[in-house]
């Protein structure tokens, strides 16, 4: 196996899926998932640009809580920081997560005197500007779901690479293999080509990646695994501090060097640190965005957003096959009370799209991923 096996392979097509709610971007590379981002419409997304107030400072740190309008204040850290009460402008760095607000970034603004604060002075970019900036030479095409989202995204990029439309009636994340990529990256294990395995397990603190032989060679099953991590990392988004428990060899010295040029298409800054005195590999990788996990699981099952979201999917794939003029969601009742709330705006999006009533049904007894979807009187 030669070094240049462990670089990623370079983009080639690029997917978004719109639905209710939710836009879903794929990047791939002679149909592997590289990178997987889910923009929903009822979320704080990173790089959007908002006009805040600064709070209190933050007990014990050189930062201060900013309200931008959401429900727990950002965290800023900036060395002077004006004074409480001030206008200031912030982008998101890393949206909020359970029982922590976003990590906010201070950005020149023009505010104006007066102005009714906080509020969002711009929205976010969409993954498929960057990915075109970075990637664009070499995008053979752009397939987008449904029809509509061709003209819009032609619009967004002005670009002369192709543009074209997935057919309605199967799933675009689902007929490229995306969904089959997110599921398998939200579990632990990951096979290697010669019959070993990394398996990636996450705690508050640091992500540990232990790397086994499985019976192959350690020196080689060492090899794949940096290129596996270097996927994983970037697939699932995962940040911060990183420890990777290699397999004590010889060769073992050459890692870092290794896992450095199998990272460096990542466009996430990363640092390989090196090897630790007890031989666990250490490196940080720049947190950009929740990692696909935080974004899609509630500890070991689908975040209750997740399993509406897919709801929504799913009654208006199934209302678009049919006339009939009304449907029964049936769902568990934190997912429904979901719908019937925060997620109302993707309920009616739904329903501007199919032109059907779709009635929300709570459930007591449903386990969280059931969904059952049937003609309602």
């Amino acid at each position: 196996m030669s070094e240049q096996d462990t670089r990623s392979p370079q983009p080639d097509t690029i997917l978004i899926a719109r639905s209710p709610g939710e836009t879903r971007y794929a990047l791939m590379a002679d149909e592997t998932v590289l990178a997987v981002v889910h923009r929903r419409d009822a979320d704080v997304q990173p790089g959007a640009i908002y006009h805040g107030r600064v709070k209190a400072p933050v007990p014990g740190t050189g930062a201060v809580f900013v309200d931008y309008g959401e429900a727990l204040p950002g965290v800023l850290y900036i060395k002077s920081p004006p004074p409480e009460g001030s206008a200031i402008g912030v982008t998101v760095t890393v949206p909020p997560r359970p029982g922590k607000g976003a990590e906010l970034k201070a950005v020149k603004a023009a505010i104006a005197s007066g102005a009714k604060l906080p509020l969002r002075a711009a929205s976010a970019p969409e993954p498929v500007v960057d990915w075109m900036a970075r990637y664009g030479a070499s995008i053979r095409a752009i397939i987008c779901q449904p029809l509509r989202e061709v003209a819009r995204v032609r619009a967004l990029l002005d670009t002369d690479a192709v543009v074209e439309s997935h057919p309605a009636d199967a799933d675009l994340f689902t007929a490229f293999g995306v969904d089959e990529a997110i599921e398998a990256a939200l579990r632990p294990e990951v096979k290697l080509p010669s019959g070993g395995s990394i398996i990636v397990e996450y705690t508050r603190a640091l992500t540990v990646i232990d790397v086994n032989s499985g019976g192959s060679d350690p020196a080689r099953a060492n090899y794949e695994a940096m290129a596996a991590v270097a996927a994983e990392l970037r697939r699932r988004n995962v940040a911060g501090h990183i420890l990777i428990d290699v397999i004590p060899t010889k060769a073992r010295a050459s890692l870092p060097r290794i896992l450095t040029k199998a990272l460096a298409a990542d466009p996430n800054p990363a640092q390989v640190v090196g090897l630790t005195s007890l031989g666990l590999l250490e490196m940080t990788r720049q947190r950009m965005g929740l990692s696909l996990a935080e974004v899609l699981m509630d500890k070991s099952e689908l975040s209750a957003a997740s399993v509406a979201y897919r709801a929504l999917r799913a009654v208006v794939r199934v209302a678009a096959k049919s006339g009939t003029p009304k449907w029964a969601v049936n769902l568990a009742s934190d997912v429904a009370a979901l719908l019937q709330g925060p997620l109302a705006r993707a309920v009616n999006e739904a329903h501007e799209l199919t032109k059907v009533e779709i009635q929300i049904v709570p459930h007591a007894d449903f386990k969280r991923e059931r969904i059952d979807i049937s003609p309602a009187s």
